[in-house]
């Protein structure tokens, strides 16, 4: 689906629902991704790759 865009990059917003499943909220083209300055990138990428197996 994604490669469907065809776009070289692609962002997602993804919210941990209460439940523990991660829910995709937006996905963009990634022009205007960034990490909040106060969040330690291993702290984000570590949910991430935790919650996709």
């Amino acid at each position: 689906m994604i490669a469907g865009l065809g776009l070289p990059f692609v962002t997602v917003d993804l919210a941990l629902r209460t439940d523990g499943v991660w829910r995709v909220i937006d996905l963009g083209d990634g022009q205007v991704s960034g990490r909040p300055t106060t969040i330690e990138p291993q702290s984000m990428t570590g949910a991430v790759l935790a919650g996709f197996p």
